[in-house]
């Protein structure tokens, strides 16, 4: 299946500003990424009901979603409708990419800490870092992207246990919008 683009960004407005990093580091690599607020992405929205696009843009237009959780991300409710198309729709296959970047209390409908790993970061290096590395883990990236420079990662692995790791659930359920 083509992809309109190889990631969309999901975010609360308050994460902005980390955000954007993200999404320059990955368009200098080359990655065709969604950004609401880019200037190209909003020329996309402008007119269109948001719902439907948004739908359209994490449901099937974008080959991986990083979902950037936080205290904000989870109190609104156009970023939790992301996050539920997303995980709906690309949770089977590893294509969604949560990014855990404070301490906010998860809700268990959605992101039950019970089966898939976080990463977390709230440094827009590391998490550039780690969605280049995931899409190029795939096979899938793009020629243009540049080997991962190896920093020290959220994920430590000399204290990588059970209790210290930081889980959702996958959500099996259809969204009527």
């Amino acid at each position: 299946m083509g992809y309109d683009y190889k990631i969309g960004l999901s975010y609360a407005v308050e994460n902005e500003d980390v955000v954007k990093k993200v999404y320059q580091y990955l368009k200098a690599e080359g990655v065709s990424v969604f950004l609401a607020s880019a200037p190209e992405c909003q020329i996309e929205l402008s007119g269109k009901n948001q719902r439907e696009i948004f739908y359209e843009i994490f449901g099937l237009r974008a080959e991986f979603v990083a979902l950037f959780i936080s205290e904000n991300y989870i109190s609104k409710e156009v970023p939790m409708e992301e996050a539920s198309i997303a995980i709906a729709k690309h949770s089977e296959n590893g294509s969604v990419i949560p990014i855990y970047m404070d301490d906010a209390r998860l809700p268990k409908e959605l992101f039950d800490p019970t089966e898939t790993n976080y990463y977390k970061s709230n440094n827009p290096a590391q998490i550039a870092n780690h969605l280049a590395a995931k899409i190029k883990r795939t096979g899938k990236g793009t020629s243009r992207m540049s080997p991962v420079i190896e920093t020290k990662s959220a994920m430590n692995i000399s204290n990588n246990r059970a209790e210290n790791q930081i889980f959702i659930q996958k959500v099996e359920r259809k969204i009527n919008l």
